[in-house]
């Protein structure tokens, strides 16, 4: 182990490593690195397009390309996520379409009525998409009726968009409006685009069913990892390189964990109703964040605590990982890390609570794993979530959700007037990306903007290089299902990524088969893809220039918000009182910690596209920019802070009085976050921490938050960094 640090400092604020800063390039190579269960997600979506394709081109069902993007734009990574999505977006989808036939039947023949319905569809559209807690569910369904219905301004031509056949080939395509007057040609379409979906509806149940990713793989995957990592630098030489899996982890925190978890409950019922997996997301994450701290304060003489701690979460790991094999191993385990932790820590407070909570996480990990149900081990069941609303509690009063509204409408007419003025009905796509591409925040909506056209560019270049090289020697469906695969498992493996590229995937597809798959044998038809791209380009440009123009709201903002709940978090955290300071766990002090991470992923989320935005809008000029530095030392202030809630004996009238104090200026600080006002008032009234010569561990703790929340305040405001030094505490004095 390290040499620790000098006796008479107190700990530095740790710093967390991630595997350094990397420009686009490398942030693109990394996100194309193979993940678990990334594969088997690629290979499913080749899957589906090649039975879609099979059956398609083999019955000679039109409007084929709508089955693979049914399959790429409901897929999610792992069964239940797909299985949930595709039946809600799918009813949605439906739903919409025979909506728009109501709709048409009322409108048809009067445009003065039809387009100002269309404008209010508009509006509820971007309404909802904010302020119902299924948004997107809403922008869809009211999308979907709009989109729809402008094709009643060009219904001579929708009769051409379906094609029938006479005979065996090609040449004997006969469309509908040989046949039916343009009205019946429309309803035609918009039956047989809804009996279309529910094809592809029901191939993606049943491929997900048979073959997908159960979450469970995911979360056990991820609690093993955490704890072979905490292993691998219990026994590494090389520190620094052994604890950067560690700091990656506590970036993350416990939010995917948890995700993964409520993904795997429902299938697999057991695991909500005895809870021990939620009790040990917490554990684990908590644990990591421990570790993490407590690395630079290492000295030799804990060599023989950590080789005992990597030996109990090397056991973990593999009973987790292999429940039926290794569980014996770690219950014949019989190692009490706390005793190991007062003998080599008991002298030195400033170590020993860290080495005790990391002893207590790992007991409770095992424990969890040998009788893997809460009420069992004497913890208290958790309450049961309130009820789901259909609406965001300040839905009618938040005038973001009405600007948002206005935005989307606003675009929509200006996109609907480009295609209507220049005739170019293949530009409609603009009038799509209006709805997809409008997001909260000018950032998000930028990202969502390059994935959409980076994609598109991608797909039907793609496309039109198959045109025009290998389309011409095709004679049959296995050399069209050959032409396709390489593309396919790009932009499936795109797809089956994070969020940050999964939606390029999404559009590579889209613009690659909406160029290829027309008709029912060879096309020389480049024109779809070359369409699409221009209406992509178009709609991009009118909602940034409007996003940017009305009520812009950025990242920062979004962050800035997120910031102030886990800072007030902190300080609910801080006046915490356990009912029985000697339980293992207490489950509504594990809500608010958790609560606190999700807090602290949000800021992360929210600020990962700031570096889009090109301007800043209405951000206070006093604060520092949010960032990742920013972010990583209000997260591991939560470190001690639980310390002081664990510290044992309970806490006396003169630690409670501080802990209000630090409270009240905790909601201080985060009004400050907030506003940017009055930040040189900060270090002003930051409590001074109290003498406390009969409890050593607590005195010190306090004056490691103290100094910590100083060196926070010298980074964080102009002018203070000069101000916020303090005498450094004398641990010799402490330990005596």
């Amino acid at each position: 182990m390290s040499a620790g640090p000098s006796p008479r400092e107190l700990p530095p604020l740790p710093q967390m490593d991630g595997g350094g800063r990397q420009g686009s390039f490398g942030a693109f190579r990394a996100e194309m690195l193979p993940t678990p269960g990334r594969l088997r997600n690629t290979l499913v979506l080749l899957t589906q397009v090649i039975i879609a394709i099979t059956i398609g081109e083999t019955f000679r069902i039109p409007m084929l390309s709508i089955l693979i993007i049914i399959s790429f734009f409901l897929s999610g990574n792992d069964a239940v996520s797909n299985t949930s999505t595709v039946l809600m977006a799918g009813t949605t989808i439906i739903a919409g379409t025979l909506l728009t036939i109501v709709f048409l039947m009322l409108s048809l023949s009067e445009p003065g009525l039809r387009l100002p319905c269309m404008l209010m569809l508009t509006l509820c559209a971007g309404f909802m998409s904010q302020a119902a807690t299924l948004g997107p569910l809403f922008n869809i369904l009211f999308f979907w009726i709009v989109y729809m219905a402008m094709n009643a301004d060009i219904l001579d031509a929708v009769g051409y968009s379906l094609d029938g056949f006479v005979g065996n080939t090609t040449d004997s395509i006969v469309p509908d409006a040989a046949f039916l007057p343009p009205e019946e040609s429309m309803l035609h379409l918009l039956l047989w685009i809804c009996f279309v979906f529910l094809i592809g509806i029901t191939l993606l149940v049943v491929t997900n069913k048979l073959a997908g990713h159960d979450p469970l793989v995911a979360l056990r995957n991820g609690l093993v990892a955490r704890l072979n990592a905490l292993a691998d630098f219990c026994e590494a030489q090389n520190i620094p390189n052994a604890v950067r899996p560690l700091h990656r982890f506590a970036q993350q925190g416990g939010v995917g964990l948890r995700r993964a978890h409520d993904l795997a409950s429902r299938l697999h019922p057991d695991l909500l109703e005895r809870r021990a997996g939620i009790a040990m997301i917490r554990t684990i994450t908590r644990l990591v964040l421990i570790t993490v701290y407590l690395q630079p304060l290492l000295e030799e003489r804990d060599d023989a605590f950590m080789r005992a701690v990597g030996r109990k979460a090397r056991l973990c790991a593999a009973a987790l990982e292999n429940r039926r094999r290794d569980l014996q191993g770690l219950e014949a385990d019989d190692i009490d890390l706390s005793a190991i932790a007062r003998e080599t820590m008991h002298t030195d407070p400033l170590r020993f609570p860290l080495g005790t909570e990391l002893a207590r996480a790992l007991t409770i990990i095992r424990s969890l794993i040998l009788v893997p149900d809460t009420e069992k081990l004497g913890f208290v069941p958790e309450a049961p979530a309130p009820a789901r609303t259909y609406l965001k509690p300040d839905a009618f009063k938040n005038p973001a959700y009405a600007q948002a509204a206005v935005r989307i409408a606003l675009c929509v007419a200006i996109c609907y007037v480009i295609t209507r003025a220049t005739s170019w009905p293949g530009i409609q796509t603009c009038v799509v990306t209006c709805f997809l591409v409008s997001l909260e925040t000018v950032g998000d909506t930028v990202h969502k903007m390059l994935l959409r056209i980076i994609g598109a560019l991608v797909g039907a270049s793609f496309g039109i290089g198959t045109i025009l090289l290998l389309m011409p020697y095709m004679t049959d469906c296995t050399e069209l299902l050959l032409a396709v695969v390489p593309v396919t498992l790009l932009a499936g493996w795109i797809k089956s990524g994070s969020d940050r590229i999964a939606y390029a995937g999404v559009q590579i597809a889209l613009a690659y088969f909406m160029t290829v798959l027309q008709g029912y044998g060879p096309t020389l038809d480049m024109e779809t893809g070359r369409d699409r791209v221009v209406g992509i380009l178009i709609g991009n440009i009118v909602v940034y220039l409007v996003s940017v123009s009305l009520w812009p709201v950025s990242v920062t903002a979004t962050a800035r918000r997120h910031l102030v709940n886990a800072t007030r978090l902190l300080g609910s955290l801080l006046i915490y009182r356990r009912k029985d300071p000697e339980s293992l766990l207490e489950t509504g002090q594990e809500i608010e910690r958790e609560n606190f991470g999700k807090a602290i992923a949000a800021v992360r989320s929210s600020i990962a596209n700031a570096p889009l935005e090109v301007f800043r809008f209405g951000d206070p000029h006093e604060v520092r920019e949010i960032d990742e530095r920013m972010i990583t030392a209000i997260q591991m202030l939560a470190v001690p802070i639980a310390l002081l809630a664990d510290i044992n004996p309970p806490a006396d009238d003169i630690v409670r009085t501080h802990e209000e104090k630090l409270k009240n200026w905790f909601d201080e600080f985060a009004l400050w976050v907030s506003d940017g006002e009055n930040g040189r008032d900060l270090l002003r009234d930051l409590p001074q921490p109290p003498d406390l010569p009969s409890d050593p561990q607590r005195e010190i703790w306090f004056r490691v938050l103290d100094q910590h929340l100083r060196l926070i305040l010298g980074d964080l405001v102009p002018g203070l960094a000069s101000q916020t030094s303090m005498p450094t505490l004398n641990i010799h004095k402490a330990r005596a």
